[in-house]
């Protein structure tokens, strides 16, 4: 009787495990399946094209009547005249991200914060064109401090004009 008992036990126990090593082996083959799809997700969220400011109205055009940035109080070079070039992703919603500073001329000013911060209120709207809502790199320069002239905005601008970017230099 006993052994009976005790053989009756161990069968329970085996029966038990079955459903252990069924979870187990559901788990490992989740976590296989996870692993094999994790490029293909990352693939669904693809690298933007590469747009020159030239070219962003064909894909985005910019909506804002003006834009507001963080203006620094206090630093240094904050009244001269300084251009800044910010690249930027227009994602689908119109909003940009990744928003980085390329080049500021001269160099040094703490106006870099607010070129940054323009730049990350920008507002877009797809054009006819981007039907799909394409999400493109691209940048732009901004004008700060500088005169009234327009020849003399025109060359104190040239030297943050940025030929080519590659969204590597993201």
């Amino acid at each position: 009787m006993i052994c009976a008992g005790h053989s009756s036990s161990s069968s329970a126990a085996r029966l038990a495990s079955v459903p252990l090593r069924r979870a187990a082996t559901r788990a490992a083959g989740l976590l296989v399946l996870a692993a094999a799809l994790a490029p293909a997700v990352a693939l669904a969220q693809k690298q933007p094209r590469v747009v020159a400011p030239d070219d962003l109205p064909k894909h985005w055009v910019l909506i804002n009547a003006s834009v507001q940035g963080d203006a620094p109080m206090f630093g240094k070079g904050l009244d001269v005249p300084t251009c800044a070039a910010v690249s930027f992703v227009v994602e689908g919603t119109g909003r940009t991200s990744t928003v980085k500073l390329q080049r500021i001329v001269p160099e040094g000013p703490d106006l870099a914060k607010l070129a940054v911060s323009i730049a990350s209120h920008l507002q877009f709207e797809p054009s006819v064109n981007n039907g799909g809502r394409d999400r493109v790199f691209s940048w732009l320069i901004f004008p700060l401090n500088l005169p009234a002239d327009p020849a003399a905005r025109s060359e104190l601008m040239k030297p943050c004009a940025i030929e080519r970017l590659r969204w590597a230099d993201r």
